[in-house]
């Protein structure tokens, strides 16, 4: 889409962004689908497993807790008080996305 062929520069821009997001926002968390390619299917994408790596190393588990769906592709980082301070907020999530898109029923 950027022409680049090359995704590390905006993949970094975002994680500086998310980045910047979680020091400014003490409430802030973040999710993301590894969108499939053309030759994929949605599971376990290519997408989703090089995100994955890169919330695991940017993002401490020590403030947030990793939620991981290859099922999916979808990968959620929800900060460990927001969760203990909204017990249902994995399910509201869920049920976004599923409002949102067609393939998670």
């Amino acid at each position: 889409m950027t022409g680049l062929n090359e995704p590390r520069a905006v993949v970094n821009t975002c994680v500086a962004i998310m980045l910047e997001i979680a020091a400014i926002d003490s409430h802030a968390s973040f999710g993301f689908i590894g969108a499939a390619s053309e030759s994929e299917d949605e599971a376990n994408t290519k997408r989703f497993r090089f995100y994955k790596r890169l919330m695991a190393t940017y993002f401490s588990k020590a403030e947030f807790r990793h939620f991981g769906d290859t099922e999916k592709s979808t990968y959620i980082l929800i900060r460990h008080k927001e969760l203990a301070e909204h017990p249902t907020l994995i399910e509201d999530i869920e049920q976004g996305f599923k409002a949102t898109f067609d393939y998670f029923d």
